[in-house]
């Protein structure tokens, strides 16, 4: 596969990677919530769940898009634009939804308050699985950005 291939695919992995991961929450979230539920599962084993094929699909973009990034803008001219709304789009998601994630276990570890223990790293552990996934969507969502920016002003 050649590198402008390569790039094109990282950016549809990192795309889907968005998609996925609502349908994956929905498709399966209700059996790792019953799982959970029933304590069959931690809460940290529940995020790995709720968040692994969506990370899967986003590493596998982000590698494969820094593989074939050079070529892919040096021959690609016509989708710049595009490619740019999609990266800032890609960085809002993953900016908002971690600081969401943030917010609520901050709010969460200030409510509880358990004895003898520190809840906002409990709470901040628990929700790092989704910091993972937010984090590659604004990593991939950057990169893209910044290249379709960059591209733009070297023609």
């Amino acid at each position: 596969m050649n590198a402008n291939r390569k790039a094109q695919l990282g950016i549809i992995l990192a795309v889907a990677s968005v998609g996925s991961t609502f349908l994956w929450w929905f498709s399966t979230g209700d059996l790792f919530l019953s799982w959970y539920w029933s304590y069959q599962i931690s809460a940290l084993t529940f995020a790995i769940l709720s968040v692994s094929l969506p990370v899967a699909l986003a590493i596998v973009g982000v590698t494969t898009y820094i593989a074939g990034r050079k070529a892919f803008w040096n021959s690609n001219k016509r989708q710049k634009r595009l490619l740019a709304f999609l990266g800032l789009a890609l960085m809002l998601l993953g900016g908002f939804f971690g600081a969401w994630h943030w917010a609520m276990a901050t709010y969460r570890a200030n409510l509880l308050q358990p004895v003898g223990g520190n809840a906002l790293v409990y709470y901040l552990s628990t929700n790092s699985p989704y910091f993972v996934l937010f984090g590659l969507w604004f990593v991939s969502g950057l990169l893209t950005f910044a290249d379709a920016v960059d591209s733009f002003f070297k023609t």
